[in-house]
């Protein structure tokens, strides 16, 4: 892989010539924030969900679902987040805001699902070997799975002609998926990734899997376990072709990699093979 190009004008340029990149809706940001809060106001967090129908809803799928396989039907808001607890009514905030913002747009033989069906994968493979090491906490290897391609999604569907190019020559040609970005927009969606991180105020380690889950030997060293965990995740859910499978058409696992976050070849290969069930479960 060549170097990422980072080109702050360039990326300044296309948030501006797309300003609604800018920031995560603001009742999403507020209950991201108290969720992140272990002193919380429920009442108040409870007020905010019911004043977006669609996340109400998530929430109320999430926990009659098959993962949490509760003995009867829940259909109260407050039971179902007392219930789910802080953590898990993050995690459907936050996939709820993104597909939200995934539009039903065709890129050549793919489309913008195909995006959010990786992010999907990747974090229930990134929260599963966290829980098979036991190097990081499970829950955050979760969202950073879950924001990884953020900013390819936003990318490539807010220009889809520029999209189409980029994931036609990613699937054709020798390049890497980065040097096919960096060659049509002018930067790769982990540079785009992290500067819209910056402007949504999301946590550091978070902002560090976004810029570096291709190069996770160049992450900051107190990011760089997480980092790798979502570097395999990526890269196994990319192998099994779950959703859009070009990002990492040139990446592998190595043992290397798999012996610093504290994992085996086998463990590794019966997450990924065990990963149709979980999207089930997570699917409901």
């Amino acid at each position: 892989m060549t170097e990422i190009i980072h080109s702050v004008p360039l990326i300044n340029a296309f948030i501006e010539k797309h300003p609604s990149l800018s920031a995560l809706p603001e009742n999403t940001s507020r209950i991201l924030r108290m969720t992140s809060d272990q002193e919380c106001n429920i009442q108040q967090l409870l007020k905010l969900i019911s004043q977006d129908a669609a996340l109400a809803g998530s929430i109320m799928k999430a926990v009659n679902s098959a993962f949490f396989a509760l003995p009867t039907k829940v259909t109260r808001l407050d039971r179902a987040v007392t219930l789910m607890g802080l953590r898990a009514v993050k995690e459907v905030t936050i996939s709820s805001c993104l597909s939200h913002l995934c539009k039903p747009i065709r890129l050549g033989r793919y489309d913008a699902r195909d995006l959010w069906d990786h992010s999907v994968g990747v974090a229930i493979m990134a929260r599963e070997l966290a829980v098979q090491s036991k190097a990081i906490d499970a829950e955050e290897a979760f969202l950073a799975g879950m924001m990884h391609d953020i900013a390819l999604l936003l990318a490539l569907q807010s220009e889809p002609e520029k999209g189409t190019q980029v994931l036609s020559h990613a699937e054709n040609g020798d390049d890497s998926f980065i040097d096919e970005e960096c060659r049509v927009f002018g930067f790769s969606h982990c540079d785009l990734g992290e500067h819209l991180a910056t402007k949504w105020n999301l946590a550091p380690q978070i902002a560090a899997a976004i810029r570096w889950h291709h190069e996770p030997e160049s992450a900051p060293p107190e990011h760089a376990l997480l980092v790798r965990h979502i570097y395999a995740a990526d890269t196994l859910c990319c192998e099994a072709g779950v959703g859009l499978p070009l990002t990492c058409r040139h990446q592998q696992v190595s043992d290397d990699v798999l012996e610093k976050v504290k994992l085996t070849r086998e463990i590794a290969a019966a997450t990924a093979a065990k990963l149709p069930i979980l999207l089930r479960l997570h699917l409901g």
